[in-house]
């Protein structure tokens, strides 16, 4: 059953993304496989059912989220500790890890929409030669609107709700810690309350090198297949207060 419900979650998507009554030149591809090998195509495959399987269905299906993790994974691509930085010759450039990213790079490339679109990121940390990965979901009209609702945080970098998807995500990665904390419980779709305990908490965290009480809640209704979205808030906060969040969250779904 739930492998039928993903594939109708597909299927709708794919259909939301044809305009009926447009030029057929100017119809918006949709997650248009056409370039890709036929590995390629089930490794698409693959990664649209992991990701409306979990977190990933509220922003490819439903968009509650600006974005959504579809995928991680790491890739031994990261400069040995043994060199120093600065150096041109900073890794392998004949390693097969090179040809596997590019395989999902163009896998990524073709998975978009007008309304959604995927993104490979890489992250700032690396252990022992291997550089960490993550594919997302992004609901571009979504993203765009936070970016305007908290102009008074993004503006720091230049951020305006027309600025490139990739460039943010980037540069939110990249970015000081507690920044980057903040961004990102902005871009997964926290409330502000709990985007402001998290970043607070762990100022006061490195601070006083304990960590700060806190309680979890199930930040969405829907059951997921590994695991659940959970917000971390201070500690004794109002139940009622978190509950009418998850049930504004529950009736746009």
């Amino acid at each position: 059953m739930k492998h039928l419900v993903i594939i109708f979650c597909i299927a709708a998507a794919l259909a939301s993304c044809r305009t009926i009554d447009a030029p057929t030149s100017l119809r918006a591809k949709c997650f248009d496989a056409s370039t890709l090998t036929v590995e390629e195509r089930a490794l698409a495959d693959s990664l649209l059912a992991i990701g409306l399987d979990n977190e990933a269905l509220y922003t490819l299906f439903a968009p509650l989220k600006p974005i959504s993790t579809v995928a991680q994974f790491s890739l031994a691509l990261a400069r040995p500790d043994s060199l120093p930085a600065g150096l041109r010759e900073a890794m392998n450039p004949n390693v097969p890890e090179l040809e596997r990213l590019r395989q999902y790079q163009r896998i990524v490339n073709a998975l978009c929409s007008e309304r959604v679109e995927l993104l490979l990121i890489p992250f700032r940390r690396t252990d022992k030669g291997k550089r960490f990965f993550e594919i997302v979901a992004v609901d571009k009209r979504l993203l765009a609107d936070i970016i305007r609702r908290d102009q008074a945080f993004w503006g720091q970098w230049g951020f305006v709700p027309e600025s490139n998807l990739a460039v943010v995500l980037a540069i939110t990665e990249f970015e000081e810690k507690l920044d980057r904390y903040r961004a990102y419980g902005y871009l997964f779709g926290y409330p502000e309350y709990a985007v402001t305990f998290f970043v607070e908490a762990a100022r006061e965290q490195d601070s006083t090198k304990k960590l700060v009480p806190r309680d979890f809640f199930k930040s969405l209704p829907i059951q997921l297949n590994k695991g659940d979205l959970f917000m971390q808030f201070q500690k004794g906060i109002r139940q009622a207060q978190l509950t009418l969040h998850c049930i504004e969250k529950q009736r746009k779904f």
